[in-house]
């Protein structure tokens, strides 16, 4: 009888007041994952600008350091997979919005690539000072879902962090 009150009260924990199972585990599991992505592309982000390109020659290599890093970070998370009720909804509000926020860096780095070909410093600078800076993601939705570290890597609205 013990055991299988036991298996009652395991069971009754392992559901949702809708009678289905909880898929805490699998949420809980996935956050962990993208948070220690995010984590680690916050610290390397963070240690690129304490390094910040001294002169014209060091931004093109600067700004594709801070590229290959948001495309690395894409890529980790692009390769967890979501639990399964919330995977349309983490690709939309998350996964595609990085993606076009991928795009802008892109097309941000070739402008640069474009205007150190030319030596073109006042171009240089006035890219510098104006970076693509559009957050595209859902900040507030990711703060719902659970995400903390990915909310500082995602949000380029925040460039001067």
């Amino acid at each position: 009888m013990r055991r299988v009150l036991v298996l009652v009260v395991l069971l009754v924990a392992a559901c949702d007041v809708s009678g289905g199972p909880v898929k805490k585990g699998a949420k809980d599991s996935y956050l962990t994952q993208a948070e220690g992505i995010c984590l680690r592309a916050n610290a390397q982000v963070t240690a690129a600008k304490k390094s910040p390109p001294a002169g014209i020659a060091e931004v093109p290599p600067y700004v594709h350091t801070l590229l290959d890093l948001a495309k690395k970070t894409l890529e980790d998370l692009s390769r967890l997979s979501p639990p399964g009720d919330d995977a349309a909804e983490v690709k939309t509000r998350l996964l595609d919005p990085l993606g076009q926020q991928l795009a802008d860096g892109q097309a941000f780095a070739a402008q640069v690539d474009a205007a150190a070909a030319k030596n073109d410093s006042a171009t240089l600078t006035q890219l510098v000072f104006n970076p693509p800076t559009k957050t595209r993601v859902d900040i507030a939705w990711m703060k719902t879902y659970g995400f903390k570290q990915c909310v500082i890597a995602a949000d380029t609205g925040a460039a001067s962090k």
